[in-house]
């Protein structure tokens, strides 16, 4: 009980009315702090807000419950008085201050109080439920963030040197590209390309020294009869002019080039190493860049590079200029440089950097190679997962019985004459041998498919399923050949009867290198494995290019097609080039003027220098001085009109 009342007024020193006026403020402040305006924009704060609204839902439970313990703390009455203007914020209500001086209020001040626990009662739940709690449904579980992918063939398994490339490596690589652009005829065959695959050659070979070592001797011999193969495929455009040829040739070394420098023994190993000198010319970029970037920071402060640079610089200028006067003062000089250097001009020069970065990268990518070569153990090991013998038995059983029906159907005409097949087919001569040596030389080539794949997942644990594996391909590989006989006596019996051409002899001998194929399968065969076999499949392609270009196949066309002149197609003569001149130059004329024309005007318009020099075009320049020939329009027509009169 408050000890002012009626019958005992106030003493002078204890508070008086003041105490009561200042009980309004209070009622009207705690008011305006729980405005549901106020409340719902204190909610919006993300994690303030939140406490806020717990600590006023507290304060306002612990008023309704004791109305005299809040009422006994004067600064709850006092301290909204003295700010009555100022908002504070909801925590500031929920803390016990500590108190001050001993006090003890009056009535008037716990009915303001406990008025303004109602509106904090009220105004929690708004709060709440302007910000709903975040829930998830059960199914976001599922979907976890993916893991990074596993690392590729490159970071496994060909990192590359663990060494940027220095100096050296930058010297190889332009030796390389300057001897590509100084020497290498792109055009056409010549000795260029030679001479650029040798100093290629010694290049890498130099870098090999510093280099992982083959595991065996052999090994060792393999690699450096991929690297002859290699130089051997380019030499072929020395000495031959074909240019269809020249194309296998050259994608052949550079097969065999990567092979050296890559190794590898099964076919998958082989496939990835004749692959790896292409993906090298651009892993060897920023190798190079790498090493530049080093070699610029570690460099010495003496300066020597620039000083090398500068004598190069100051080198080049004063043979240009006095050259340029030599070459003004004396034609035979002038005649000497004008062969040995191209003509300069801007087209020259554009050439000369492309050819550079070209041939400098390729080098480049070998060195980058042959220090750290691919790890291809992995892909050398043989296959895990196994077939049965009724995998095996049934699909290779029914191929046999396939092949054994048609090869038995249709043996005479495997072997026939061209009058039977046209009595007994209905087709024509030619019709028959294009459309069956088509289809026969794919049904070769899937039919080798299908041994690879039989070899490398069937079972081959007992006995008998060696004896079952054995069987059934040898079977296959029999037949197989007999169908590549048929295919080859086809293109030879059209060929013989229409005209040899460069397409014709080239698939005619792809067939046969086909049945070799078939031939060395039967051999490894026998014991079921043979490492070599992948190896010796491209040594043998390599091989029939070589041999086509010893047996100068244009020369042989054109002799095949000399002895039936008057039913060939001359305009087909004249695309021959000069590796067929000796043997076109023996037509009578008009026709040998006809067939040498466009040879005649292509040797004269383009003149050999010393890096296209060709053996097969300087022997037809020399043989064609000597001939004298009709003009092309004239010696055409005639020849024209009498194989129009024969007819």
């Amino acid at each position: 009980m408050s000890d002012t009342s009626p019958d005992n007024p106030p003493q002078p020193d204890e508070p008086s009315p003041p105490a009561v006026e200042s009980a309004a403020p209070a009622k009207k402040a705690p008011a305006r702090k729980r405005t549901p305006a106020k409340a719902a924009k204190a909610a919006a704060a993300p994690v303030a807000a939140e406490a806020e609204q717990t600590g006023t839902a507290a304060a306002a439970t612990d008023d309704a419950s004791s109305g005299d313990a809040a009422a006994s703390t004067p600064q709850a009455v006092d301290a909204p008085a003295s700010d009555a203007g100022t908002w504070a914020a909801p925590d500031a209500v929920a803390p016990s201050p500590e108190p001050a001086a001993e006090a003890t209020p009056t009535p008037a001040t716990t009915a303001p109080a406990a008025t303004a626990a109602a509106p904090a009662a009220t105004a929690a739940p708004v709060a709440t439920a302007a910000v709903p709690p975040q829930t998830y449904p059960a199914d976001m579980a599922r979907f976890s963030p993916l893991p990074p992918p596993p690392p590729g063939f490159l970071q496994t398994r060909w990192q590359g040197p663990d060494y940027a490339g220095g100096p050296a490596a930058w010297i190889a690589a332009l030796v390389g590209g300057l001897a590509t652009a100084i020497a290498l005829p792109l055009s056409r065959p010549g000795i260029g390309w030679l001479l650029v695959g040798l100093v290629m050659t010694g290049a890498v070979w130099h870098a090999a020294r510093f280099g992982p070592k083959p595991d065996t001797r052999i090994e060792r011999w393999v690699r450096v009869g991929w690297a002859v193969l290699a130089v051997a495929l380019l030499a072929v455009g020395t000495f031959r002019d074909a240019g269809w040829l020249y194309v296998f040739c050259v994608l052949g070394a550079l097969a065999c080039g990567s092979l050296a420098v890559a190794g590898g023994h099964s076919v998958r190993a082989v496939v990835v190493g004749a692959l790896a000198l292409p993906l090298a010319f651009f892993r060897s970029i920023p190798w190079l860049a790498k090493g530049a970037s080093s070699w610029q920071k570690t460099r010495e402060k003496s300066g020597t590079a620039g000083r090398i640079g500068l004598s190069l610089i100051v080198t080049v200028v004063l043979l240009v200029v006095f050259g340029a006067l030599f070459a003004s003062a004396d034609p035979a000089f002038s005649k000497l440089l004008g062969d040995i250097l191209p003509e300069i001009n801007a087209r020259a020069i554009f050439r000369g950097v492309l050819y550079t970065v070209i041939g400098g990268l390729i080098t480049a990518g070998a060195i980058f190679t042959v220090l750290a070569p691919p790890d291809l153990s992995g892909l050398e090991r043989p296959a895990t997962r196994r077939i049965g013998r009724i995998e095996v038995a049934l699909p290779l059983g029914g191929l046999v019985l396939l092949f054994g029906a048609f090869v038995v159907v249709q043996l005479r005409f495997f072997f026939g004459d061209k009058k039977y097949i046209q009595d007994t087919s209905g087709l024509t001569f030619s019709e028959y041998a294009v459309q069956g040596f088509g289809q026969l030389l794919v049904v070769t080539m899937l039919t080798l498919v299908v041994i690879g794949l039989v070899s490398r997942w069937a079972s081959k644990e007992t006995p008998q399923d060696r004896v079952l594996l054995r069987t059934l391909l040898g079977a296959l590989v029999l037949l197989s050949m007999v169908i590549v006989g048929s295919a080859v006596w086809r293109m030879w019996l059209y060929q013989n009867t229409y005209g040899w051409t460069r397409e014709r002899l080239f698939f005619g001998s792809v067939e046969l290198y086909l049945g070799g194929v078939l031939i060395l399968i039967a051999i490894a065969g026998w014991k079921l494995r043979a490492t070599w076999f992948p190896r010796a499949a491209v040594a043998g392609f390599a091989g029939l290019l070589l041999f086509l270009g010893a047996a100068n196949p244009e020369h042989f066309i054109a002799e095949q097609n000399v002895e039936r002149f008057q039913k060939i197609d001359f305009w087909y003569l004249r695309a021959l080039g000069p590796d067929a001149a000796p043997a076109l130059a023996q037509l009578p004329e008009p026709y040998r003027s006809c067939a040498l024309s466009w040879m005649i005007r292509d040797l004269d318009a383009n003149p050999d220098q010393w890096y296209s020099w060709n053996l097969s075009r300087a022997q037809a320049d020399d043989l064609l001085d000597k001939i004298e020939v009709m003009p092309a329009g004239r010696a055409c027509n005639e020849s024209e009109n009498l194989n129009n009169s024969r007819k």
